[in-house]
């Protein structure tokens, strides 16, 4: 079998083709677009929501995101912010380049059929089982030194490490089932259906369409997928996390699969940390020194791949790469 029936985008049709560097200007423009008019909207929502508090200006909004903890209801507008940027800059340009430049219809995703349960729970299971070999990587890669040469450039990574390090601490420091949801919803809900629409959805095809590889279209997505979080010291475990959900898209045909992904790997971090401030669960979160053994990672990298190509193998069996 092709590598290149494995990966065939599921609406296949004619698709006015233009040069590739039209295609990146196009959806680059939309995602900076995007980016902007989230913003621009998360602000304005928030300057509103404050008016019960006297009020918030611009840059008293912009203080906030660097010292929340000074600022009431902080963690909600916050949270707010996130989700409307975020909706902005991955969901809706992927939704506007898939319809308008490819020409597909919001109701063929809709109404694919969706894959059965058993995919589901393979895909379940490889997410979880990863998590080991990816938390090794974490702290690997979290080691790294530059050049001594490349010193300022390491000193400005670091400082924005610790800034995002900070912010996740203050939005994860929470104990009440409300804000559990909320943070489901917009670290959770909200990134699986962004993202994996914009890259694997969008990029990822695009770029098999010109290369013809799955490998190649699954790394370069998946190392666009980690430069865009732009946190360095965790670039390689989420570029490593991009190629599985790459893979899943890739195997399975279907991008409901990814995006469960996606979600399971974000929502389990959220319960684990919340369980962890109720009490029920007790580890240092900021603890220096490896906490996962050699035999746990090696166990973890292969029970990995080995799951991957079993739901490879399964989709090909349930003929999804004929669909």
């Amino acid at each position: 079998m092709s590598v290149t029936r494995e990966i065939q985008p599921p609406f296949e049709h004619d698709i006015p083709q233009r040069p590739p560097w039209r295609n990146i200007m196009l959806l680059l423009g939309l995602i900076l677009l995007g980016m902007s008019l989230g913003n621009l909207l998360a602000m304005l929502m928030v300057m509103l929501l404050s008016l019960r508090d006297g009020g918030m200006s611009i840059e008293q909004i912009s203080t906030m995101l660097n010292t929340p903890e000074q600022f009431p209801h902080a963690w909600w507008y916050i949270m707010l912010i996130q989700a409307v940027v975020h909706i902005f800059t991955f969901l809706l340009p992927g939704v506007v380049y898939w319809r308008w430049s490819e020409q597909h219809r919001v109701e063929e995703f809709v109404k694919r059929r969706p894959p059965e349960s058993g995919t589901f729970f393979v895909a379940f299971l490889a997410t979880l089982v990863f998590m080991p070999f990816n938390s090794w990587m974490i702290e690997w890669n979290g080691q790294l030194q530059l050049p001594s040469i490349l010193k300022p450039l390491q000193d400005w990574m670091l400082s924005k490490e610790t800034e995002l390090a900070e912010m996740t601490q203050f939005l994860t420091s929470y104990t009440a089932w409300g804000q559990l949801l909320v943070a489901l919803l917009v670290v959770a809900v909200i990134p699986a259906f962004g993202e994996e629409v914009l890259f694997r959805g969008v990029i990822q095809r695009k770029i098999f369409h010109k290369i013809a590889n799955v490998h190649f279209a699954v790394w370069v997505t998946a190392a666009l997928f980690s430069a865009i979080h732009f946190q360095f010291y965790g670039f390689v475990p989420r570029m490593f996390l991009g190629a599985m959900f790459g893979y899943m898209y890739a195997w399975t045909r279907n991008l409901w699969i990814p995006i469960f992904a996606h979600f399971i790997n974000n929502g389990f971090t959220l319960i684990i940390l919340f369980l962890n401030q109720r009490g029920v669960l007790n580890f240092e979160i900021n603890q220096t020194q490896s906490s996962v053994p050699w035999t746990l990672v090696l166990v973890s990298l292969g029970m990995s791949i080995f799951l991957l190509l079993y739901l490879k193998n399964s989709a090909q069996r349930a003929g999804l790469h004929q669909q």
